[in-house]
C-alpha cells in the first residue's frame, strides 16, 4: 500500500512537472536570458539576479555553502526536468 501511494504521488509530481516545463518562457530565453542579441547591461542584471538569489544571508558575499547550496538546486532541478521528459516520452510511446 506505501509502495503504491508513492508511486501514485510520483506520478503526479511528474505530470504537474510536464505541465509546467510546457509553458512557454515569459522571457523566452535560456535561464531568464532574452532571445536574441544580449547587451552587457541585460548580461550583467542577470548574473547580479543570480548572485542575489544564491546569497543566502544576503551579506553581498557567497560562501562556499552558499555556492554549493545553489548547486545542488539546480542539479535537484534539472533531474526533475529530465524525469519529467523521459515520463513524458514514455507516456507518448504508448
Amino acid at each position: 500500500m506505501n509502495t503504491t501511494l508513492k508511486m501514485i504521488c510520483a506520478a503526479a509530481s511528474l505530470t504537474v512537472a510536464s505541465f509546467a516545463l510546457a509553458a512557454p518562457s515569459p522571457v523566452g530565453g535560456h535561464a531568464g536570458m532574452p532571445k536574441g542579441d544580449v547587451t552587457k547591461a541585460d548580461f550583467l542584471k542577470h548574473m547580479e539576479e543570480r548572485f542575489n538569489m544564491m546569497d543566502a544571508n544576503k551579506d553581498g558575499v557567497l560562501s562556499e555553502a552558499e555556492r554549493k547550496a545553489a548547486h545542488d538546486k539546480m542539479r535537484a532541478m534539472r533531474d526533475e526536468r529530465r524525469q519529467a521528459r523521459m515520463a513524458s516520452k514514455a507516456s507518448m510511446a504508448k
